[in-house]
């Protein structure tokens, strides 16, 4: 039963995970491992293991998703220099370099260029994980990153069609063949060129009608404020996008990727993510556990020298034809090796083509067992790898030989992150007259809101504004919340203002947090929860008329408002109470001992005294 499977999947994730993290493991080591222990070449717990393969796809795919959603459109369109003078090289110049290797080897040149092309590829799930944990995501090496990944993705319907080609030029095509490949494949896609070009068109055209369509939809939706189906829409674009990409020969992850982007500089883009990243978590989990499942570990031990071997060729080779083209193309030493050191695995596209390529002869039994242990064993070392060079180029440049030429390089030039700023959260009348204010002064603010319209409305006019749900850790965290000064919390939903207080206490400690609300039986509960102050609306209307009253018999201004201050600093002990407090209270003031009235403080109106405004 595959709920059961499920079941067994995630309860030895969970315990495997859990104790790899008391050992400071990194958590994608502890999946694969998970994988190799309830896989079929393990412990051999899990019965429908292609059940599991089909859960994990959509993992990927979820994955590329919010990748889209926290990229943006000119930051893809800078990063096409990169792809041609970083991701060409590398993937030319890997193939190159295993073709030679392993000619002699394999024993033909067709079935070396395969080899090639499978030790190409690397894992996108795996870096972009790997970046998420050690908070790199927005570095110059993860830029690099990225665009050769993104690369390899658009190849990968051509490196396909090569395969029965190469298998023919083998003499080892079986049933795969470059006719049955060739009528199976869309007419678009007849040779490898055009194959190249179609996609590029398709992904052009999938990406313009995205952009267009996409937003407008959710507008429709977001505007029944029904969160549900919010989400059941965004899962749609997802998985339709994706597999619109597929059909016309593209990887699925090629499709999910475009339709975050079409949404990433939407309204409503911060709300997707948020939405969306639960499911990211768990489904990209089990792709790692899928990968460990393909892992034979009486083959790994039993030739344990020649996987090492390939191992160290691989991540090696890889590191060094990724840095090398960075280097030439104007980054740091430093920089281009990260960058290479992050993509020196073998990738999750290289698993079908293998498979493909054993069905058509490009690999014996033992070549593909080979390839396979591997491959899973660069993708476990990639963590590793990458969070351990680092700190060898420390050492090499405090060294004093390498110091110039390894050093950490200066930032970027760019804009500086939000930060000392207020967020606002509800764009109500409260909102509005806390931004304009704000405005006025020249305090950096974001605001946060629900209702799409005024969310459209106000960013034509130029407002810093976001579609988003203020109980969301995520939102609050795109906002800048760690780097805010002050977050103002001004809703009418009590419920939600308590999440929205409990979630950016946790998420910034530092912060002060303000909140508006309606009744003052709910000011203790929201300073329990972490608010500095709260402003209950009900009783600073009661000091205003307090205010405006006691003016008309002439009671002294600053006597009324250090009955104020005091009111407020108590928490409106007075006026909670119900009854005048005695305690601290200036003799003669209002409040003052019983049987003191506005005469003993001040003259009243008969007596001329002036009326305060």
């Amino acid at each position: 039963m595959f709920l059961s499977d499920l079941l067994v999947v995630f309860a030895v994730t969970a315990v495997v995970v859990f104790l790899f993290g008391r050992a400071r493991v990194p958590s994608v080591v502890g999946l694969l491992v998970s994988g190799v222990l309830v896989g079929p070449y393990g412990l051999s717990l899990v019965a429908d293991v292609e059940s599991v393969k089909l859960l994990a796809e959509i993992g990927v795919i979820v994955l590329l998703f919010t990748v889209g959603l926290e990229f943006s459109t000119s930051r893809l369109m800078g990063m096409l220099p990169l792809m041609a003078r970083i991701g060409l090289p590398e993937i030319v110049g890997t193939t190159v370099i295993v073709t030679a290797a392993t000619w002699w080897y394999l024993g033909t040149f067709a079935q070396a260029v395969f080899a090639g092309l499978l030790v190409a590829m690397s894992s996108t799930a795996i870096v972009l994980k790997s970046l998420a944990d050690r908070g790199e995501s927005g570095t110059p090496q993860a830029r690099i990153a990225v665009a050769v990944l993104l690369l390899q993705d658009l190849l990968v319907v051509a490196v396909m069609l090569v395969v029965p080609l190469l298998a023919d030029a083998a003499g080892t095509a079986s049933v795969p063949t470059a006719a049955t490949a060739a009528a199976h494949a869309p007419a678009l896609f007849a040779n490898p060129l055009a194959a190249v070009v179609a996609g590029m068109a398709v992904v052009a055209a999938v990406f313009l009608v995205g952009r267009r369509l996409v937003p407008a939809v959710l507008h429709e939706v977001v505007r029944q404020r029904n969160r549900e189906l919010f989400l059941i829409t965004i899962v749609l674009v997802c998985l339709g996008t994706a597999a619109i990409t597929a059909q016309v020969g593209l990887s699925l992850s090629v499709g999910a990727f475009l339709a975050g982007l079409s949404l990433a500089e939407s309204e409503y883009g911060h709300q997707a993510f948020t939405e969306v990243l639960p499911f990211r978590d768990t489904l990209a989990s089990l792709f790692f556990v899928s990968v460990g499942m393909l892992l034979d570990i009486r083959f790994l031990v039993a030739n344990l020298g020649l996987v090492v071997a390939t191992v160290v060729a691989i991540v090696v080779a890889k590191t060094l034809v990724t840095a090398v083209p960075a280097m030439l193309a104007g980054f740091p030493p430093r920089t281009s090796l990260l960058a290479g050191a992050g993509i020196a695995q073998v990738g999750e596209f290289s698993f079908v083509l293998g498979s493909r390529g054993a069905e058509a002869g490009l690999l014996d039994a033992r070549d593909y067992q080979t390839f396979l242990a591997a491959a899973v064993v660069t993708m476990a070392a990639t963590p590793f790898f990458a969070a351990g060079l680092p700190l060898l180029l420390e050492r090499l440049a405090r060294g004093g030989r390498f110091a110039g030429w390894l050093r950490e390089p200066a930032a970027e030039p760019g804009g500086p992150a939000l930060a000392d700023h207020v967020i606002i959260s509800g764009f109500g009348l409260n909102g509005r007259n806390l931004a304009a204010a704000l405005g006025e002064f020249g305090v950096p603010h974001v605001i946060l809101e629900l209702n799409p319209q005024t969310v459209r409305e106000e960013l034509r006019l130029g407002r810093d504004i976001r579609y988003g749900d203020c109980t969301r850790a995520p939102v609050l965290a795109h906002a800048g919340l760690e780097r805010a000064r002050a977050y103002v919390i001004a809703i009418s939903d009590p419920a939600s203002t308590r999440r929205s207080v409990r979630v950016a206490r946790e998420l910034a400690p530092a912060v002060r947090i303000l909140v508006r609300t309606e009744h003052l039986a709910e000011v203790d509960e929201l300073r329990t929860l972490g608010a500095d102050e709260v402003v209950p609306a009900e009783f600073e209307t009661a000091l205003t008329l307090f205010d405006r009253v006691l003016g008309l018999y002439a009671v002294p201004e600053e006597t009324i408002d250090a009955m104020i201050d005091r009111m407020r600093l108590e928490n409106y002990g007075f006026l909670r109470a119900g009854r005048s407090r005695r305690q601290d209270v200036p003799p003669g003031s209002p409040s003052g001992p019983p049987g003191a009235s506005w005469k003993d403080v001040g003259q009243g109106p008969a007596a001329g005294g002036e009326k305060r405004s």
